[in-house]
């Protein structure tokens, strides 16, 4: 069999597991915290006000499964060449292990603090959603400018940057090609070296935003691609082949039925002819969809990417203003503290073989159950680095 490459995962050597001792039974896990009190200057003499201790509690549920299973028939077995089951369970483990990994990378949404194009004197305001264009002479910038939005958190140690080959391409160019710079390094769980305090750690799976603009309707024929999947818009009603979408009456109802489309909401059959209709794309190209979830913004839609590091997109769009905002398609480089995202995984990535009754064949099933949870005192350790995927 020919080999495949897999995603290596980083959320091994960076999450926090130390719940699963406690979660023997059950699917909940609850951690409180407590408000601040604050220090008051005291009169003799004078009566003082008291306050009061609160807590607020949080949970960590255990809810999310995911399962890859196949059909393999005996026969079929016997007469394969390669040790089908045995090669393809090692691969499903795998594939499951990267679901956990994009999960883990995709919590840059729950951090408290960010780096993005104002952070970097690109301009613009703070928190406005634009990204910043990473180069070989501002890259020392960034890892100075995350470190001191933990430093100003009180967050000082056990630090990490888990950075993507692009940030790695810019980074080695800076330090002109010599990795000894990063230290020693032993691989294990994408670890590649050290940098201003930062264990780094190498990955394809962080997380991944866009935005598309759609204030104006789409025009009969028009496309947006998406990681390659082409979503081609038809006259109203009449959505037919793959891929396509009806562009509705208003503009408003186009990016809802655009976003249904991108989601798989309510595919309906090819030909059916009704208003609010779009036709699912093929298995391959949904495959190639997987993790990237559409919002409604009415006038506009956000992509959010778990897993999938770099997404190329592009557009056709008749009305000038529908595009995507080149500044606001964003990979998310996630920095922090180990351990300040916790994860409970009941049952880790595991084949099991299920004789069929009745049939001379077997199910092979993979499956993994987990909670994954950022507490609040982890979202004050963790830092989203927002850089331009674009400009890559």
């Amino acid at each position: 069999m020919q080999r495949k490459h897999y995603k290596q995962d980083v959320y091994r050597a960076l999450a926090s597991f130390r719940e699963e001792e406690v979660l023997q039974r059950g699917d909940t896990i609850n951690r409180a915290y407590q408000n601040t009190l604050e220090v008051k200057d005291y009169t003799r003499g004078t009566a003082f006000t008291t306050q009061f201790p609160q807590d607020t509690n949080e949970q960590l549920t255990v809810t999310t499964s995911k399962i890859l299973p196949f059909y393999m028939n005996d026969l079929d077995e016997i007469q394969h060449n390669w040790g089908i089951i045995k090669s393809r369970a090692e691969e499903l483990a795998v594939q499951l292990g990267n679901e956990l990994d994009g999960d883990f990378l995709g919590e840059y949404d729950q951090a408290d603090h960010y780096v993005a194009n104002y952070e970097m004197g690109g301009g613009g305001s703070a928190n406005d959603g634009i990204g910043f264009t990473l180069t070989t002479a501002n890259v020392q910038k960034m890892f100075s400018t995350v470190q001191k939005k933990l430093a100003r958190a009180n967050v000082f140690k056990d630090l990490f940057f888990v950075i993507t080959p692009d940030v790695q391409d810019v980074l080695l160019q800076y330090l002109a090609g010599k990795e000894s710079a990063l230290g020693d390094s032993t691989g294990l769980n994408g670890h590649v070296g050290k940098y201003y305090g930062f264990d780094l750690y190498l990955s394809n799976a962080t997380g991944w935003s866009a935005r598309l603009e759609t204030a104006t309707i789409a025009v009969d024929t028009d496309t947006v691609v998406i990681n390659g999947v082409t979503f081609t818009a038809d006259a109203d009603g009449a959505a037919v082949g793959a891929g396509h979408w009806s562009i509705q009456g208003t503009a408003a109802l186009c990016t809802a039925q655009l976003v249904d489309a991108i989601n798989n909401g309510q595919a309906y059959a090819a030909g059916v002819g009704a208003v609010d209709t779009y036709i699912e794309i093929t298995a391959a190209n949904r495959t190639l969809m997987h993790g990237i979830v559409a919002t409604d913004g009415t006038t506009y839609l956000t992509l959010k990417g778990e897993g999938v590091g770099y997404v190329a997109v592009s557009e056709t769009l008749s009305p000038a203003d529908d595009i995507w905002t080149t500044t606001k398609q964003i990979q998310h480089c996630l920095a922090g503290k180990k351990g300040a995202v916790y994860m409970v995984i009941q049952k880790r990535p595991n084949v099991e073989v299920k004789d069929i009754y009745n049939d001379l064949g077997k199910n092979v099933v993979a499956w993994t159950l987990y909670g994954l949870k950022t507490f609040d005192d982890g979202d004050a350790e963790l830092v989203d680095c927002r850089i331009r995927s674009d400009g890559y």
